[in-house]
């Protein structure tokens, strides 16, 4: 299958490092331009530094923003008014229990992961229904369809953006727009590789060894067994942002390896 992105524009948020990165580059490759996003300048111009030595030919800018606020959307609707492609990736999270999670925590991870797709996207949809062709998708996690005790506010604001995404999906009945969803599952990322080196360096184990632990006893249900790659997740993106998944609308599609044990 040949995914060409040529003349399209890509707005990725949390795309200095990480799934979203992988996302840039997928989508350069594609033959898009690309806009970046991280929260300092300095991630910003190094994410951008490596993009344009791998990808000499095509158009890429950045726009430093922290989504904590809804000045942060606003940095980059007036950097970047109009795009053709809007991906909804930055996230973060919080490990701890619910019980002792503060009203100021649940606030904060509501602002970033999903106040700040919904601000996006009520900007960039309606444009792209004049238009007649766009493509809406927002990064989920399967924390919004697995209750933790210990990511509450996480998988609450990512439940909240399931239901947006599918509402604003409405508004595109009879169009070439499309907005979904993708459920991600672990995957490798600076966080997480810090975070098993460093349990390595307590426990004397290898990485290697730290990974199977975490899914032997935290992700059983996995039918992957392994961390999947920011890239993995990336080629589910561009399959839903290209032409051949015109007809893919509304939907919750997952690159999470089979930890939901259910049918659908």
């Amino acid at each position: 299958m040949i995914i060409d992105l040529t003349g399209k524009k890509a707005v990725i948020t949390g795309s200095s490092d990480g799934i979203g990165f992988a996302c840039a580059q997928g989508f350069a490759e594609a033959g898009a331009d690309v806009v970046i996003n991280g929260r300092s300048d300095a991630t910003v111009a190094r994410a951008l530094d490596t993009l344009r030595k791998e990808f000499p030919d095509r158009r890429f800018s950045g726009v430093a923003a922290e989504l904590s606020s809804a000045e942060g959307p606003a940095r980059i609707v007036a950097a970047e008014p109009d795009c053709d492609i809007l991906i909804n990736n930055c996230a973060v999270g919080n490990l701890q229990g619910v019980l002792e999670e503060p009203d100021e925590m649940f606030f904060k991870l509501f602002e970033i992961n999903f106040l700040a797709g919904v601000r996006l996207t009520r900007h960039y949809l309606p444009q792209m229904l004049k238009r007649n062709w766009g493509r809406v998708l927002f990064h989920n996690s399967e924390q919004a369809l697995r209750p933790s005790p210990n990511m509450a506010a996480y998988g609450a604001s990512k439940a909240a953006e399931l239901v947006f995404a599918r509402s604003s999906a409405e508004y595109t009945r009879g169009t070439a727009v499309t907005v979904n969803t993708i459920i991600i599952g672990p995957t490798r990322s600076a966080v997480t590789s810090a975070l098993h080196q460093r349990i390595a360096a307590d426990t004397g184990k290898s990485v290697p060894e730290i990974e199977a632990d975490f899914f032997r006893h935290y992700r059983p249900a996995s039918l992957l067994q392994r961390l999947a790659e920011g890239r993995e997740v990336a080629n589910m993106a561009l399959y839903l942002s290209s032409d051949h998944a015109s007809a893919t609308n509304g939907a919750v599609l997952s690159v999470e390896g089979g930890v939901r044990e259910v049918v659908f």
